[in-house]
Parts: structure tokens; C-alpha cells; sequence
């Protein structure tokens, strides 16, 4: 009798150690980052009239995209223009010295707009909050067009980083 509690003691624990062994030898392997992982950086570093504009009915804009390099950047242009009639009718403003401006600051806008979109297309992350404010455009309480023009202070940083691929 004890020799067959011996026996099946041994059993049991050949068996516990098999299944031990087997439990550590094929688990699956824990994800865990690449010490070879490198990234990529860009950056919006402002806007600016790009040429002058086809007639006095047109107004340009661009930013300039800088992709860093281990040797500098490689920029990248993105231009917009906004036809000032066109503008004017969509925003229901009268003609003035004023809406000339904002039609630029509008030129501005979708510039930005246009490379903060084309960058998060192409997998960028933005890592840095812009302190840009755009015009907002409404009609008051009395029925008129108004705007409420944004920050203007300074030139605007927007960083981006991707996964080097």
C-alpha cells in the first residue's frame, strides 16, 4: 500500500512539473517596445503671403510644413486662395476696408486647416496645443453679419511626431 502511494505521489508530481515546464517553455510572449523605435518630427512653422495674388479680386496664403532632418528640413508649401467676392457673398459682409482682412485672415485659416489635415492624413500626431484662433462669423441678436476676430499675437509652432516606418 504505501508503495503505491509512493507511486502515485511520484505520478502526480511528474505530472504537476510536465505541465509547469509546459506553462513557462510556451506562454505568449509579452508585447514590449522595440528599444529600435524611432520617430519622425514636423512642424507647421507659420503662415505668410506666399506672391502676390492673380488680380485685386484674390487673396494668397500659405504655411510652410518643415519635415526635420538629421541635415535640416525639408520643407513643404501649402497654399490657399480665397476670392474676395466670393467670400464677402458667403459670409454676407458688405464691401470695406475691413473685409479685405479678414478675407486674408480667412486665406490664413484654410491654410492651416488644409496642412493640419494633410499632416494627420498621412499619420502625424500633433504634440503641441497651437494658440491659433479663428474668426468666428455669426449673425447678432439685431440680425446683422458679425465677426468676432480670433488671437492674432504670434508666429504659431505646431509640432508633429509620427513612428518612424
Amino acid at each position: 500500500m504505501k508503495h503505491r502511494i509512493l507511486i502515485i505521489s511520484v505520478l502526480c508530481l511528474a505530472i504537476a512539473a510536465a505541465f509547469t515546464t509546459t506553462a513557462f517553455l510556451y506562454r505568449p510572449a509579452e508585447a514590449q517596445r522595440s528599444a529600435g523605435t524611432r520617430f519622425d518630427y514636423a512642424v507647421i512653422n507659420g503662415s505668410y503671403s506666399p506672391y502676390p495674388p492673380e488680380g485685386p479680386s484674390m487673396v494668397s496664403s500659405a504655411v510652410n510644413i518643415c519635415y526635420a532632418l538629421g541635415n535640416g528640413c525639408q520643407n513643404e508649401e501649402v497654399k490657399v486662395e480665397v476670392g474676395i467676392a466670393k467670400f464677402l457673398q458667403d459670409e454676407r459682409l458688405e464691401n470695406n476696408v475691413r473685409t479685405r482682412g479678414l478675407a486674408q485672415e480667412r486665406a490664413t485659416q484654410l491654410s492651416y486647416s488644409k496642412a493640419i489635415a494633410k499632416l494627420g492624413s498621412e499619420g502625424w500626431e500633433m504634440i503641441s496645443a497651437p494658440g491659433i484662433e479663428f474668426d468666428i462669423y455669426y449673425t447678432n441678436p439685431q440680425g446683422m453679419p458679425t465677426v468676432k476676430e480670433g488671437n492674432r499675437n504670434a508666429r504659431q509652432h505646431i509640432w508633429f511626431v509620427r513612428a518612424r516606418q
